[in-house]
């Protein structure tokens, strides 16, 4: 069950990562590494990030115990 937590948790992190990246046209090559580490600063970013990891992470436990 960790394991499967510890992935679920990685997918989430490499989605957000994806959408930062490739979610805007205006953008879309001039994005780096260190845009997304200055974005992870921002608290409400964080914030929302965490939530998104929060829910996934909660879903993941339920579905485990249920089935």
């Amino acid at each position: 069950m960790i394991k499967n937590l510890i992935f679920n948790i990685m997918l989430v992190i490499t989605f957000d990562i994806y959408v930062f990246f490739f979610g805007q046209k205006k953008y879309r090559g001039h994005m780096t590494l260190d845009h997304y580490f200055m974005s992870l600063k921002m608290p409400i970013y964080r914030k929302v990030l965490l939530a998104k990891i929060g829910i996934i992470s909660f879903l993941t436990i339920l579905f485990n115990i249920l089935f």
